[in-house]
């Protein structure tokens, strides 16, 4: 893995996607920021955050609506729309440090959080939105594999689904009533009647599974291992095609609209092109020397696929019509992270076209307008 560093004061700050900035600790001086709130952290006073310590593609056409504070190392986040609520899972230390906390996406305010206890001993990693039953997954690394049903009306853990070992991502698809769980240590992938919570079928798959993505036009499950990109047929539940991709892909993201998948690769400095309907390895999008990708996200109206920087503090916007890098932003900037904070977690709020990112190291979400 490349080192993280910034570059001192008057030689050029890299911008970094995911697994590889250039830099050392930049002596640029940052502007105050605006007085904070009990659930909202402001953006410093700067022209935008996302200029600190410049950047190779600069900021883009992109805004900071809003930060909303929650609390101790936020991992991942799932958005129900129609609720208007954004879940949050969080890791952090003590008695109540793992919990979910939940966000008003209509006021953009932290409006309370649900303890899940000290079951997860990776820690929660993947959480998923069933937009058709309103109920919360929520799975973390352990051997004993468990995924966490929650219901954010009574704000409690309701049940537990048995799986494979050390699940370590959760996708929901709410028409098919299905829930998919990738296993990393037993190379399965685990499938769920969400009306049942009966598990229908285990799937093997090469590889330790990662990433996965639900392709809304053929409700196919894309399965991400170190093996490539796996399709999963959503009838019969087996492996129908695996795409051999290069470089340790680890997450995804498809657009309905190009039928395209972007996978990253967060140790390189590409992201990986597939044709979803022929099934076929396409070009790849090189995000620079100093760019790399982690998580992925899709914004089909807006045009765009998202890139969480990992401990490189950024988030990259790619265009999914020209396949070029459009913007590199920091992101969770504060006093205590003037130069960002680790962005892990992604989600994109398909009503209000917002982009929330969660910044571990500041404990808080930024949220993301696209101007």
């Amino acid at each position: 893995m490349r080192s993280k560093r910034r570059l001192f004061a008057g030689t050029t700050l890299a911008v970094a996607t995911v697994i590889a900035v250039s830099g050392c600790a930049a002596s640029a001086p940052v502007a105050t920021p605006a007085a904070l709130s009990s659930t909202t952290v402001a953006a410093p006073t700067t022209t935008d955050p996302a200029t600190v310590g410049g950047s190779d593609f600069g900021p883009g056409p992109y805004r900071v609506e809003a930060t909303v504070a929650v609390g101790e190392s936020p991992t991942s986040i799932a958005i129900d729309p129609e609720a208007g609520k954004a879940f949050v899972a969080r890791d952090g230390e003590g008695a109540n440090g793992q919990s979910v906390s939940v966000i008003d996406t209509r006021t953009h305010t932290h409006s309370g959080d649900i303890p899940v206890g000290q079951v997860f001993p990776a820690g929660p990693q993947s959480i998923a939105v069933d937009t058709d039953t309103h109920l919360v997954y929520l799975v973390g690394g352990s051997s004993a594999g468990q995924v966490l049903v929650i219901d954010p009306d009574t704000e409690s853990v309701t049940a537990i689904i048995e799986v494979d070992g050390d699940p370590v991502a959760v996708v929901v698809d709410a028409l098919r009533h299905t829930l998919y769980v990738a296993n990393r240590f037993s190379r399965t992938v685990t499938v769920v009647d969400t009306v049942t919570r009966a598990t229908v079928a285990t799937i093997p798959v090469d590889g330790s599974p990662r990433g996965l993505a639900i392709d809304p036009d053929t409700h196919h499950l894309w399965v991400v291992s170190e093996a490539g990109a796996s399709v999963i047929d959503a009838d019969n539940h087996t492996v129908s095609t695996t795409v051999q991709l290069a470089g340790d892909p680890k997450y995804i993201a498809i657009d309905p609209q190009t039928r395209t998948a972007f996978v990253t690769h967060p140790e390189q400095n590409w992201v990986s092109l597939i044709d979803t309907v022929t099934r076929t390895g396409m070009d790849s999008v090189s995000l620079g020397v100093r760019g790399s990708a982690f998580a992925a996200v899709v914004d089909p109206v807006a045009h765009t696929v998202y890139l969480s920087g990992g401990v490189f503090d950024v988030v990259t916007m790619i265009d999914t019509r020209t396949r070029a890098v459009t913007a590199a932003r920091y992101s969770g900037i504060t006093r205590t992270t003037p130069y960002g904070s680790t962005t892990y977690g992604m989600a994109v709020d398909p009503v209000r076209h917002l982009l929330y990112v969660t910044n571990r190291d500041s404990g808080q979400i930024e949220v993301i307008a696209h101007e």
